[in-house]
């Protein structure tokens, strides 16, 4: 099978000659890697077998006077001199006209420049979906400040609404036109769960989250493409919610938080899984032996059958990881996906 055969028919479930794997990669770890691994940083990807190639829109990121602020396609700013994201400026924290920010235009035709490149060139082999990250939630909060959009949500009710609408029809517009160009799948971002809850509760999710995001998700689902999310956290209250609007696919399912044996039973006939190899725990922290057990154990708790599954670091890597540990993850890949 090509890489996008494996990952279409894991996504769906079905039968494959062996698990679709996938681990994303901090710049600065993409460094060392390609330096330990002897290769260029583009072919980076397919040193480790990764089988998802993501766009995103071209957009050139501007920065502030001594590049320590880089500010995004909707304007909200990200510190450079951390490896993760540490937000940094919300361009609506003192401002809540919304009528008065400039939103940026999802129609521009110079959007979708890389992407359609991208598409012509690995379309027929790659499975490619576009990076949707931090859709809805993060991309309010981005905007306002965390804290103060947890406040306006009870408190601004209305507004936070008017907010996300707002939001969803400008990923609506990329999302339809991304489909239009023939990418295989939607990929949306957004963290919904703290290490042992939700950030908030389900009520109010369901309440402000889920109409909008199901809004999102049947632009792929009604082209009968498959629905990734990536979503941290323990959200088990509302994996019913995202299953009934149409979710495919989840991401990162982190074990610290989401006993795979429990996912498998309760999900495993109703969703495919992405990740599963702990950033948290076992690769920063654990010895190789420890790497290659997790990988083996991950794979045959959400795959005992050999499919559903795209087998994974279940985060982008960073630097604190030790490449004998990526290597060791590598090396159970094999025996692991056959």
């Amino acid at each position: 099978m090509t890489r996008k055969q494996r990952m279409q028919r894991a996504l769906r479930r079905e039968p494959v000659d062996r698990l679709p794997t996938q681990s994303n990669y901090t710049r600065l770890m993409a460094h060392t890697l390609a330096g330990h691994f002897q290769t260029a940083a583009d072919y980076l990807g397919e040193r480790l077998d990764n089988h998802l190639l993501r766009v995103d829109i071209t957009h050139t990121r501007p920065t502030n006077q001594n590049g320590s602020v880089e500010y995004d396609w909707w304007g909200a700013g990200w510190d450079t001199r951390t490896e993760g994201y540490w937000h940094s400026f919300a361009p609506l924290h003192e401002a809540l006209n919304l009528d008065a920010f400039s939103w940026p235009d999802p129609n521009d035709p110079r959007l979708l420049a890389s992407a359609l490149q991208t598409i012509e060139r690995h379309g027929g082999e790659q499975f490619i979906a576009p990076n949707l990250g931090m859709c809805l939630f993060e991309r309010a909060w981005s905007l306002r400040g965390f804290d103060a959009l947890l406040m306006d949500m009870i408190d601004r009710t209305e507004w936070v609404e008017d907010l996300l609408d707002r939001i969803t029809a400008i990923q609506c517009a990329l999302a339809r036109r991304f489909v239009a160009v023939g990418v295989h799948a939607g990929y949306f971002g957004d963290d919904y769960g703290a290490q042992r809850s939700m950030l908030f509760s389900p009520r109010l999710w369901r309440k402000l989250f889920k109409p909008r995001l199901a809004q999102m998700f049947s632009v792929f689902t009604n082209a009968g493409l498959p629905v990734i999310l990536h979503s941290d956290g323990d959200i088990r209250a509302i994996l019913p919610d995202l299953v009934e609007i149409g979710l495919t696919t989840l991401n990162p399912v982190q074990p610290e938080v989401l006993d795979h044996g429990w996912l498998y039973r309760e999900y495993g006939d109703k969703l495919s899984f992405y990740g599963g190899v702990s950033t948290q725990g076992v690769l920063p922290n654990g010895t190789p032996e420890e790497v290659r057990a997790a990988t083996l154990a991950c794979a045959h708790a959400l795959a005992p059958d050999g499919t559903g599954l795209v087998l994974g670091a279940s985060h982008r890597m960073q630097s604190d990881i030790p490449v004998q540990n990526v290597e060791a993850m590598l090396n159970a890949f094999d025996p692991a996906v056959r």
